[in-house]
């Protein structure tokens, strides 16, 4: 099915969301999408995410951007983007104003991807700046103080990666001079301590994948360049024979150790077909819609794959329809793919084609 049959079948066939999406992002026709917005924001998924987003006084929990809870940022602004929201609408302005504060007060003295990781319930400069930046980055929000921030962080990740190796773990005499290291982590990899000391958060995250691609156009070429580099930095077998999964064990001071997550390996990169039936398709499918909009992953031998795999789910009409479960909602982390469903009513006997055949547009028409 190409794009312009798709389009006329997605709008005939979908709710709010996808209908608004279509006419955003495929046919470019932002009056018409402007004439439904009222529809929009009145979906109940955009309203049930959207009260998730913006916090209440006092806030619901000790940290408000990271966890797997439904009203953390990272999982309510981008599962509010995929819904079809944007910068320009201000319902969504008016919800992440917190957050968009969090970064106004640091911005005058930044330290870019800084070691301060636990400091959850504050305003800083480290792993939160990176996921609230990214987050808002891939809304479409670029105050100042958030496009500072990423192109402050791509400038670590690219001096990073233009060194060309992934040497980030600590050797086994290092390891060996740790006191009081948990049972379950004592053969796991151990992140350097004196790379973290010393850069920060210096390697490529996942969040930085989801928001890194808004940077393109932006600036200039060498701001391009660099965001090529760090995805073709990942994109490579070696990568992803080094990196552990989860990138491995941080440690942080005395006895105090952290399983560090959120590394950007492509899941199923050494086999898409058997990672999507055995592994965890959504996680697969939340990623590839990112990393898709970065022209050296998408040349990659797994994304070719990817497209021709999806292709077996294609139906006689030339729509897609996918496994149930590969279109989950579930509480839990929205890199790791709990919140990939696009807002279909379930009731629908076609919410499953529909959502399919859009996600499968989006891969092939970036």
């Amino acid at each position: 099915m190409d794009l312009s049959s798709a389009c006329d079948w997605l709008m005939e066939n979908a709710d709010a969301p996808i209908r608004y999406r279509v006419l955003r992002e495929f046919l470019k026709d932002e009056k018409t999408a402007g004439n439904m917005e009222a529809e929009l924001l009145g979906n109940p998924a955009v309203v049930h995410w959207l009260k998730n987003l913006k916090p209440e006084t006092p806030p619901q929990h000790w940290s408000m951007e990271h966890g797997s809870f439904d009203f953390c940022m990272e999982n309510a602004l981008p599962k509010l983007v995929q819904l079809g929201l944007h910068g320009g609408l201000a319902p969504l302005a008016d919800a992440v104003q917190f957050y968009i504060a969090k970064m106004e007060a640091v911005s005058p003295d930044m330290t870019y991807r800084s070691n301060d990781l636990f400091s959850l319930g504050t305003a800083n400069t480290g792993f939160i700046s990176i996921i609230i930046t990214n987050f808002l980055m891939l809304a479409g929000f670029t105050n100042a103080c958030i496009t500072d921030y990423m192109l402050g962080s791509l400038d670590v990740l690219a001096n990073f990666v233009n060194k060309g190796d992934c040497d980030i773990y600590a050797d086994d005499d290092v390891r060996q001079k740790m006191k009081a290291v948990p049972v379950i982590w004592k053969d796991k990899k151990f992140i350097k301590p004196q790379l973290v000391d010393a850069f920060g958060f210096c390697f490529p995250l996942i969040y930085d994948i989801v928001g890194l691609h808004k940077l393109y156009g932006l600036i200039n070429e060498e701001t391009d360049r660099k965001i090529d580099a760090v995805i073709e930095f990942i994109s490579t077998d070696v990568f992803h024979h080094i990196i552990a999964d989860g990138y491995g064990i941080l440690h942080s001071g005395g006895n105090k150790y952290h399983s560090m997550g959120w590394d950007p390996k492509y899941p199923g990169w050494l086999g898409v077909a058997e990672y999507m039936e055995n592994v965890n398709a959504p996680k697969l499918l939340y990623f590839a819609q990112h990393i898709s909009r970065y022209p050296p992953a998408r040349k990659s031998k797994w994304f070719a794959d990817l497209l021709g795999y999806l292709d077996s789910f294609k139906t006689v009409n030339g729509t897609h329809k996918f496994p149930a479960g590969w279109l989950k909602e579930q509480k839990g982390y929205a890199v790791q793919g709990s919140h990939i469903s696009f807002g279909e009513n379930r009731k629908k006997k076609n919410w499953r084609e529909i959502e399919s055949t859009f996600y499968v547009s989006l891969l092939n028409h970036i």
